[in-house]
């Protein structure tokens, strides 16, 4: 049987800029349990004072994906390999939402890309002013057959 090797590369979020608050969107991220659809509806930012970190730091991400991700059996039957690109946001709760495929390889191992990162735990939300904000975060996972 062929071995397995899922490499990962590191993680960058956006630097696109141009997401201003309004009061309401302010209360909506200082205040204490905000409902989720209030967490659906908050600003995202991609430029932050502090970037979202995926608890114990990109290291842990990389041994998190690579014991969680399992190499579907189609994609290794017929040998098919490459990156697939995802973005995703860490909200100001700091929990993993809306992720999607930038960049697929092949149905299966975009599926399981986003499968994996759907069970991330709470990462320690992006700070922007000194408040706890949405942040888009793009996540690039190489599939790879040895």
């Amino acid at each position: 049987m062929k071995k397995i090797t899922v490499a990962l590369l590191m993680a960058t979020a956006l630097t696109f800029s141009g997401c201003n608050t309004t009061d309401k969107e302010d209360d909506i991220i200082s205040g204490s349990n905000p409902t989720e659809q209030e967490l659906a509806n908050e600003p995202v930012f991609t430029v932050v004072d502090q970037q979202p970190e995926f608890p114990g730091g990109v290291q842990a991400m990389y041994r998190f994906l690579g014991e969680n991700i399992r190499y579907p059996a189609e994609a290794s039957k017929d040998n098919i390999q490459g990156k697939v690109f995802l973005t995703f946001v860490i909200g100001s709760n700091g929990k993993v939402r809306n992720v999607e495929v930038l960049q697929g390889v092949h149905s299966s191992l975009d599926a399981e890309a986003k499968r994996v990162v759907n069970t991330m735990p709470k990462w320690t939300p992006g700070k922007k002013d000194g408040k706890n904000v949405a942040v888009k975060y793009n996540l690039p996972i190489s599939f790879k057959l040895e």
